[in-house]
């Protein structure tokens, strides 16, 4: 049965090599210079696309509010003569239910891991035998197998598109408040031990704080391990290229031990399990806390909140373990786009794929237009004044929301960063961990094999971390933490995502 199913991987994962062999009609188009479906020689008259009206299901965001007239939803119509139909999520069953119910949009944003449950089901397109349609996005795929690998059922199926080029807005970076820093002579930790120390001074200068804030509870270890040389779950090692399980290297039992220590210190909030969105900002703007791990974007977001000099500078990734400390590494996106089995308009559909990884798709679903959003200064492309800060794009013009963009270059983006927060975007891309956090696809019969154990596993895990560092658990009881790890089936997850790893680079040389 193995056998069987590594030939049937081979199939798809000649994706490259398919993508290649199908690319050599129009001379092998690098998605950087690629040119709409739609363009045609000079000289020659071409037919405009027929009139088409898509509905497009996807997140809804606090931070950007969607809006009907938002202008993107204005030049797609102008470039492709397709009006979309934006429906939002309502919740976090929306896309089991529209799936469940039949009545799907033609697009819908979807993870990875929606695409992998949904897309055998039969519930989306596989993409795979439309990319002759979609050249533009086929060109981009070719430039980057990395991306189409992740996108790539075991079979070869693709039942998604992921999004690109936004990816480094999602790192996760330390920040502390330079200003409360400067004030009291204190220098940034180097490590997690001096982390420690300095958070124990502020706990002294302010003893109704804590010092140390994150918001994404146990997950939140997913930031702090490439400090310590792994992810805590399951990953691929990058020193040997073998899926492991990242709480067995000592570098996890430092890193718990650390929190512990925190914990036990009142250095961090006693309800840092459940901290949301809301209370991570109050902390950080009524000197509550001076150091945190957030998404990049927030250093810009909370010093346009900050009052009377206070400000939040990137911090380095403070070494907890081993010999270099890293960040998770995010500059990768985990959303896409996928297209119902049952849509009526499967042409349109196809064409709204290829537009957005278009060149002039991806340069006007970024930029906008001239005049319009920006004007050309000495050469280089500047907002309108009336654009202050990058949320201002998506919040005003829906410029990077979802379902807008296929591939976004984002240094329009950056460009309305500050030099500080530019400053944050060059220094963070230097402590990128050497891999994602992310394991190879699975078949479906791979998948149950060990999806009860998986879910076993990761509930152990949450529960037993949280308690070693709430002190719950003493530090005594580590090994028989392990063990219960192995009696669960860790070894048996280990061996079945090896199998997928395996396949993967096998089928991508």
């Amino acid at each position: 049965m193995l056998k069987k199913k590594v030939t049937k991987g081979a199939v798809v994962f000649t994706l490259a090599a398919a993508l290649l062999a199908g690319c050599t009609g129009n001379g092998g188009t690098d998605v950087s210079t690629s040119s709409p479906t739609t363009s045609t020689p000079t000289g020659t008259t071409t037919k405009a696309p027929e009139a088409a009206t898509l509905r497009l299901l996807t997140d809804a965001s606090t931070a950007w509010p969607a809006k009907k007239d938002w202008a993107v939803w204005k030049w797609i119509k102008e470039k492709t003569n397709i009006t979309i139909n934006q429906e939002l999520h309502t919740g976090p069953e929306s896309l089991a239910l529209a799936v469940a119910s039949g009545d799907m949009p033609d697009i819908m944003s979807v993870f990875p891991v929606e695409a992998q449950k949904y897309g055998p089901q039969g519930a989306f397109l596989d993409l795979s035998k439309h990319l002759d349609k979609m050249p533009n996005l086929k060109a981009f795929l070719i430039s980057r197998p990395d991306v189409a690998r992740r996108m790539t059922s075991p079979g070869g199926e693709m039942y998604h598109v992921l999004n690109d080029g936004a990816g480094a807005g999602n790192r996760m970076t330390f920040l502390y408040r330079d200003d409360i820093f400067a004030k009291h002579s204190l220098s940034e930790p180097k490590t997690w031990e001096e982390m420690y120390e300095t958070a124990k001074k502020l706990k002294q200068l302010y003893p109704d704080s804590y010092p140390f804030v994150f918001r994404h509870g146990i997950g939140t270890l997913n930031s702090f391990a490439p400090q310590f040389g792994i992810y805590p779950f399951f990953f691929e090692d990058p020193t040997t290229g073998k899926i492991k399980l990242g709480v067995t290297d000592p570098g996890a039992k430092k890193m718990v031990e650390m929190l512990n220590k925190f914990y036990k210190d009142a250095l961090i909030p006693p309800d840092w399990l459940s901290m949301d969105y809301k209370a991570w900002t109050q902390f950080i703007l009524n000197n509550k806390s001076f150091i945190s791990i957030q998404f990049i974007g927030q250093i810009e977001i909370m010093n346009t909140q900050l009052q009377n000099g206070a400000h939040l500078k990137f911090m380095p990734p403070p070494l907890g373990y081993g010999t270099k400390a890293y960040s998770p590494k995010g500059d990768y996106e985990i959303y896409g786009l996928a297209i119902s089995s049952k849509t009526k308009n499967l042409e349109a559909a196809l064409r709204y794929l290829d537009f957005i990884y278009s060149k002039e798709g991806i340069d006007i679903l970024s930029w906008g237009k001239e005049g319009e959003t920006y004007t050309v200064v000495d050469g280089k492309r500047k907002f309108l004044p009336k654009f202050k800060e990058p949320n201002d794009l998506r919040k005003e013009l829906g410029i990077m929301t979802t379902g807008t963009y296929g591939y976004v270059d984002f240094e329009a983006s950056k460009s309305l960063s500050n030099a500080n927060e530019q400053y944050s975007h060059t220094e963070a891309a230097k402590y990128d961990y050497p891999v994602i956090n992310s394991l190879p696809p699975l078949s479906g019969e791979e998948k149950s094999a060990i999806s009860t154990i998986e879910d076993q596993l990761l509930k152990y895990y949450e529960s037993s971390l949280a308690k070693f560092i709430m002190g719950e658990t003493p530090m005594t009881q580590w090994d028989a933490f392990l063990a219960e790890m192995q009696r669960i089936g860790s070894q048996k997850v280990i061996d079945t995502y090896q199998i997928g790893l395996d396949r993967l680079k096998k089928n991508s040389k």
